[in-house]
């Protein structure tokens, strides 16, 4: 193969989104793509003639089936391993290897895929139909629970009437007020099985995180936090409606505030969402605002990441249960994504927000 061919067949690799690289017969780097250059952190030129373990570090797995193929010359394919490796985040990822021979040369093609949005794709449709599940049960139980609440709360009115005051009365009172507590955790409920069906204009979003600060400002006072505001200032309106924009992040940064120790530091983060992670809620055709609530506070169990959005689950002593669930809620019907993961620089918790938005040339 003349070098006119060899870079053709580099340019046609260079251009596949798969990571792809060449191991020699003596298992040293021979060649590898850009996308391969992205996945591990490190440049073709860095890398080239030496060892495996340059590239892959302690990644066993890889690593053992690449000296396998270079040994016995079979194929072999992995639909799920786990890829570490030095200067980059672990990852899933989709591994094929296969021997090559060229004249007296020998070695293998590893490809590798990575399948993090996949992954995320899954994790996000799972959730969608579990908590869409959950809230058609709870919805049909509140709508029981609504009549003969108002039966209750009807005949409690009626006989505070009838004792006037007094001690007797104060017990109808707090019938009254509990039976109106109720009926607000019902109409949540409801709320969460209702579709996204609401008119949709360009909001600004920085009064509504503003707004949302200013109504946490007394817990953040006691607790002597600090907020950062990392705002970038070409963020375009983003399409939605502004009380539920509100709800939502004003639950967020309420859930940031309350888990920050005393001092700690609140973080609000604004910026064009490049690389949205795959999700059955984003679509690629759109554009995405992001919009991070980030806190340095105890984080979250990690047992307890799965279940965030499932209605009635509350980390928190005395919580509901219901204020993720309506977020999350909020944001899908946006047609927005809504992701919360413990931090992995430092501790702490950051809670991402994924909106569309509609440049006004457009």
């Amino acid at each position: 193969m003349d070098s006119r061919e060899n870079h053709r067949f580099e340019a046609i690799l260079s251009s596949l989104v798969d990571a792809v690289i060449i191991i020699g017969a003596r298992g040293s780097v021979d060649w590898m793509n850009a996308a391969a250059e992205a996945m591990f952190g490190k440049s073709l030129t860095s890398v080239r003639g030496k060892g495996l373990e340059t590239l892959l570090g302690d990644s066993g797995a890889l690593r053992a089936e690449v000296e396998k193929a270079l040994k016995s010359g079979d194929t072999y394919i992995d639909y799920d391993l786990r890829l570490d490796t030095p200067g980059a985040d672990p990852a899933p990822v989709m591994m094929s290897v296969q021997r090559v021979e060229e004249q007296d040369a020998a070695g293998v093609v590893v490809v590798l895929r990575n399948l993090t949005g996949l992954k995320a794709l899954e994790t996000s449709v799972k959730l969608t139909e579990r908590v869409a599940e959950i809230a058609t049960l709870a919805a049909g139980i509140a709508h029981e629970i609504k009549n003969p609440l108002s039966g209750i709360r009807g005949a409690a009115q009626l006989l505070n009437r009838e004792l006037g005051e007094g001690s007797a009365a104060d017990f109808t009172g707090l019938i009254i007020r509990e039976s109106d507590r109720i009926d607000r955790l019902i109409m949540d409920l409801i709320e969460l099985n209702q579709p996204g069906d609401f008119p949709r204009e360009p909001v600004n979003i920085y009064p509504i995180l503003d707004e949302a600060l200013k109504l946490t400002a007394a817990t953040r006072l006691n607790k002597h936090a600090r907020v950062f505001l990392e705002y970038d200032p070409s963020l375009p309106p983003v399409l939605g409606d502004q009380d539920r924009l509100m709800q939502v992040f004003l639950n967020l940064v309420k859930n940031a505030v309350e888990s920050l120790g005393e001092g700690g530091v609140l973080t609000l983060r604004t910026g064009m969402a490049w690389r949205a992670p795959g999700s059955a809620g984003v679509s690629k055709e759109r554009k995405y605002a992001l919009i991070e609530v980030i806190d340095d506070g105890h984080g979250i169990p990690e047992e307890a990441l799965p279940r965030l959005f499932t209605p009635f689950f509350s980390t928190k002593k005395g919580g509901s249960g219901l204020g993720l669930p309506m977020t999350l809620h909020i944001v899908q019907a946006h047609g927005g994504l809504l992701t919360i993961n413990n931090r992995t620089d430092t501790r702490g918790a950051v809670a991402s927000v994924y909106l569309p938005y509609r440049l006004e040339k457009e």
